[in-house]
């Protein structure tokens, strides 16, 4: 299939075509003219888009199993997360599965690994919704062979359809802008939201591995996600939180359209304040920052109406 076959909105099949009548030359253009419209006929049953769907964030989730290319996960304005799979050294973009079960604006998407003794390597997404709701998805269950996981299609052509999500949490009152997530020493997960309202979401989540009992060995074990703490942070900054990295265990930090960069201490119970900063990038729209050196610290990048560095040392 062609890669531009997944995004471009088919025209009406009530368009006429007028062919000029030259003899035997117009069956020749009549039949180019049915197998055209065959194909655009069809092109409607793979993707069932609104023209106008924006794809409000991505991520990519490295797949381990051989033959396989990478999957692009997809948070979608029309309320859909949507599962890409690379394929043909780049050049097809297939739609493998969908779910709505947002039911409205999905504004973030986040990849993640589970890793743990003598198990297999669990790939996890993360979704997050308008309502302030987080979704997360066992991808390697759902790729396993005679997994129920995904359920098939209701027309032949379509995707197929994920089921339910491993763990669903009400995490703000309204859209989540920043996440991201960091393993822990235990065999747990750090994952931090921030959300419209200038408020951040903490919480350490465990992934457990349940055996079956009808399943022998590993294609039994299917994992059970759950919360061990979860704190918050109603008035951690005074407009949209844009920007989120948890730099460790034990720091996360912080960016907002209120052009602030704070930092917070974590560890021991609700994230405690550290120190901010004012940067002077207006209407930030994203943050990374990665480790320098001991000496060093950290920096931080901020985007935006312009582009800033700031370098913070603990």
């Amino acid at each position: 299939m062609d890669a531009l076959e997944d995004y471009v909105w088919p025209r009406a099949t009530s368009e006429l075509i007028l062919l000029p009548v030259t003899g035997l030359e117009c069956v020749g253009d009549r039949l180019l003219a049915d197998e055209y419209w065959d194909r655009q006929r069809n092109r409607h049953r793979m993707v069932k888009v609104d023209p106008e769907t924006r794809y409000m964030s991505l991520a990519v989730c490295e797949l381990d199993q051989p033959g396989l290319g990478p999957l692009v996960a997809a948070a979608c304005s029309d309320g859909a997360v949507r599962l890409f799979l690379l394929q043909d050294s780049g050049r097809i973009l297939q739609l493998l599965a969908e779910t709505f079960h947002h039911k409205r604006c999905v504004l973030k998407v986040h990849s993640f690994t589970h890793e743990a003794p003598n198990q297999r390597r669990r790939l996890l997404l993360c979704s997050a919704a308008t309502d302030g709701s987080l979704a997360f998805w066992d991808l390697t269950t759902m790729l396993d062979h005679d997994s129920t996981v995904l359920e098939p299609p209701v027309d032949p052509g379509l995707p197929y359809r994920l089921g339910t999500p491993s763990l669903t949490l009400q995490a703000h009152s309204c859209g989540i802008n920043s996440l991201h997530t960091l393993p822990t020493r235990e065999g747990h997960h750090l994952v931090a939201s921030g959300s419209e309202d200038g408020s951040l979401h903490v919480f350490v989540l465990a992934v457990e591995m349940l055996q079956l009992e009808e399943a022998v060995g590993e294609a039994g074990l299917v994992p059970q996600l759950r919360v061990l703490e979860e704190y918050s942070v109603p008035c951690a900054h005074a407009a949209h939180v844009t920007g989120l990295k948890i730099l460790s265990p034990s720091i996360m930090v912080s960016a907002s359209i209120d052009q602030r960069l704070t930092f917070w201490r974590l560890g021991h119970g609700e994230p405690t304040f550290m120190n901010s900063t004012v940067f002077h990038v207006p209407d930030v729209a994203d943050m990374d920052c990665w480790p320098v050196s001991p000496e060093f610290g950290h920096r931080c990048a901020l985007g935006g109406q312009g582009l800033e560095v700031y370098n913070w040392y603990d």
